[in-house]
């Protein structure tokens, strides 16, 4: 739909995002997620096709074939041997970035999560804050602990709180803007945002003290995407919390329309 002439997609699961993303190739994506998502492409499908090849005798090396099926699914799609929704009927919401920036829909993914990953087992992601210099990866992780003023060593469960609360806060998200921007300085000349119902998890987080900062980041998008998760939602929410993916999206269009 269009709603201040910007042209915001809305989906169920997270991995039917691509479908909006191919409509403008080649932009960043910065998302704000509880989770991750940076899974290899494919990986169950991959995983569980090698593994019955496996068990049948049909080849031996479980991770070759794995491999060479991934690889096999992601040259149909650039061969235009499949579109976008059969690709989504063997790829979890879970392990779209990898395959956006493999296949070329988008150029570089920066995720703001809730849920660490202190380590990935995929190569193409680095994650800020980590032990490893960025290598020119695709996908970035970055998942703070806290509040930026928060001035505790070691952070608890009123951290997890605060963070939670405070999601859209100015400062939260200009210090994750400013993440993006240390890694690669013209990640937000053309980029896609990206919003998973489930980085909210408490009410309050919907009305942040100030809102300019995503109010900037709605404004100088090429287009956004939610994606409502409505299960997740329910699962990630903060104890207490009745929040629901509706009630959220509702939100986040009302901001929209708002500028």
């Amino acid at each position: 739909l269009s709603v201040k002439n910007k042209q915001v997609y809305i989906v169920e699961s997270h991995n039917q995002v691509l479908e909006a993303w191919e409509t403008c190739p080649y932009q960043n994506v910065f998302s704000l997620d509880f989770h991750t998502d940076t899974r290899e492409a494919f990986h169950n499908y991959s995983y569980w096709r090698a593994d019955s090849e496996v068990k049948s005798g049909k080849i031996s090396n479980h991770e070759l074939r794995k491999k060479e099926l991934t690889d096999q699914k992601i040259n149909q799609y650039l061969e235009k041997r499949m579109t976008i929704n059969q690709i989504n009927n063997n790829l979890r919401h879970d392990e779209h970035l990898d395959f956006a920036v493999r296949s070329n829909i988008i150029d570089t993914a920066f995720v703001l999560s809730t849920n660490r990953n202190e380590s990935s087992s995929n190569p193409n992601v680095h994650i800020v804050c980590g032990s490893d210099e960025y290598r020119g990866q695709r996908i970035i992780e970055y998942s703070p602990s806290c509040i930026p003023a928060c001035p505790k060593e070691t952070h608890d469960q009123e951290c997890l709180k605060m963070r939670a609360d405070s999601c859209l806060e100015d400062s939260f998200l200009e210090a994750a803007v400013a993440a993006a921007e240390s890694v690669q300085g013209s990640f937000f000349d053309h980029y896609i945002l990206d919003i998973d119902c489930d980085y909210f998890n408490t009410e309050k987080s919907l009305y942040p003290e100030s809102l300019e900062a995503f109010k900037k980041l709605i404004r100088n998008a090429e287009l956004i995407s939610i994606a409502l998760e409505p299960e997740c939602v329910k699962i990630c929410r903060h104890e207490g919390c009745q929040l629901t993916s509706r009630e959220i999206s509702e939100r986040l269009l009302s901001i929209i329309e708002s500028i």
